[in-house]
């Protein structure tokens, strides 16, 4: 489960009766108020199960909860969907077992409902936003918002009198980038959502209207972002309340952690030009190492939520299901979440240098198999960094169960395609959820002298 890479083409591209509330009382407050979640951790989820995963999240002082997208569609094929649609050329999605799910909407809904969660639904995505021929295509985009309105008059009829409290907002999963917009790109833009929020407002469905985009340093600057974005608020026909969630991108790499602020605060003077309009942030969770996607430890979703606490209201992430989660990974995650704050602390005691730390020399002889035996820790041992010759070569975490793990938690390392007549020295530190470290093993040397 991941976003969009950041260096794709990116295609341009909210009831009046029910605004909003942000609380006041969480405004000056670093503490993540919901997750978004996909279908592929939850699809096939039962009531119990929803149930544990809410329960985490009131745990840790959530209420709101992102899903979906709920419709999905590609170029060519059949259009999928979260839920039972009657709209032509559209079927259930399925699972990664090629399974379909049943409906995932009504079951997000019945326990939200039931655990007093706010939920918004992810409308609809086509893929061809990221791949439309010269970066936009308004005649696509604008028949796309069409049938994305059909969307979401099913929802509406389905589930918002089934599910009146729990059925709270609309999340409009196209995410828009820094990608210097032409004047008339950006009014397409605009008009493209204004289909949408048009539409809803007519049919009397307007809820909290949410959205993401994103930002890469490599592709502009704070202020041409600032700058684009007052010229869409000019134009964007949203309600009291609504809310614009940029994504702090640290986890996927947009924006080094020391570059937030300035965007961060460019695009809240963007924001305070359009009255009403709320700004939120997107916290991501996870971090992109070495090609995977792994949870971000808590000291760095804190550090996050610290830099952007001037400039917003309010903090959801992507994604605390999926990488913090109890019921997904190793609960010292949320653990030390909660830790935080209850106490506005974050855990500082480092945990034991691994034990007996082996390093052996494999029999094809360009291998070298690492043990250690676990560290101790007073919350948990999340991972161990791991050092060939004073530089940091891997970092070994606990896995998640939709990686198809029990909360594994490392203890060994096979170092490959090493080369003869060579001398390897390795040391292994300890780092836990908070991100404090152990002190490093005794080194241990094995000089590969020949091949066998």
């Amino acid at each position: 489960m991941k976003r969009k890479p950041l260096f794709l083409p990116v295609v341009l591209i909210m009831s009046l009766f029910m605004i909003p509330t942000v609380s006041m009382a969480r405004q000056n407050k670093i503490a993540a108020d919901g997750s978004f979640i996909q279908a592929s951790l939850c699809g096939f989820w039962s009531d119990a199960r929803w149930q544990e995963e809410f329960s985490a999240m009131k745990n840790a002082g959530m209420h709101y909860l992102i899903i979906g997208p709920v419709e999905e569609s590609s170029p060519g094929k059949i259009t999928t969907t979260l839920y039972p649609s009657s709209l032509p050329n559209t079927q259930m999605a399925k699972g990664g077992n090629g399974i379909p799910f049943s409906d995932v909407v009504d079951a997000c809904l019945r326990n939200a409902q039931s655990a007093g969660m706010k939920v918004f639904i992810g409308i609809g995505m086509s893929n061809k936003w990221w791949s439309a021929p010269g970066g936009i295509d308004s005649t696509w985009l604008y028949n796309q918002m069409n049938f994305d309105n059909k969307v979401c008059d099913e929802l509406w009829n389905l589930y918002k009198k089934k599910y009146p409290n729990a059925f709270y907002g609309w999340y409009w999963a196209y995410e828009v980038a820094n990608i210097n917009l032409t004047t008339v790109q950006q009014q397409v833009l605009t008009h493209a959502m204004n289909i949408q929020l048009d539409h809803l407002t007519a049919k009397n469905e307007r809820l909290p209207f949410m959205w993401c985009p994103f930002m890469n340093s490599s592709l502009g600057t704070p202020q041409a972002y600032q700058t684009m974005w007052q010229n869409v608020f000019a134009g964007l026909h949203i309600t009291d309340g609504d809310i614009f969630c940029p994504q702090d991108c640290v986890g996927a790499g947009g924006l080094k952690i020391n570059q937030v602020g300035s965007w961060f605060s460019a695009l809240r003077q963007a924001v305070n030009t359009k009255p009403g309009l709320v700004m939120w942030s997107d916290v991501e969770t996870f971090e992109v190492y070495q090609n995977h996607y792994i949870s971000a430890t808590v000291d760095r979703i804190i550090k996050q939520m610290e830099i952007e606490q001037p400039y917003v209201n309010n903090y959801i992430t992507f994604s605390y299901c999926h990488y913090q989660s109890p019921n997904n990974t190793d609960s010292g995650f949320q653990t030390t979440y909660i830790n935080f704050l209850h106490t506005r602390q974050l855990d500082s005691t480092a945990p034991s240098i691994p034990t007996n730390f082996t390093a052996v020399l494999r029999d094809n002889g360009d291998e070298i198999k690492l043990n250690w035996n676990p560290s101790t820790d007073n919350i948990g041992v999340c991972g161990y960094y791991i050092y060939r010759n004073g530089i940091l070569i891997c970092k070994k975490q606990v896995l998640r169960k939709d990686e198809g793990a029990n909360f594994t938690m490392p203890n060994s390392f096979i170092d490959k395609n090493l080369k003869a007549g060579t001398a390897y020295s390795y040391q292994v530190k300890a780092y836990d959820f908070a991100n404090n470290v152990s002190d490093f093993t005794p080194p241990v040397t094995i000089n590969i002298s020949q091949r066998r």
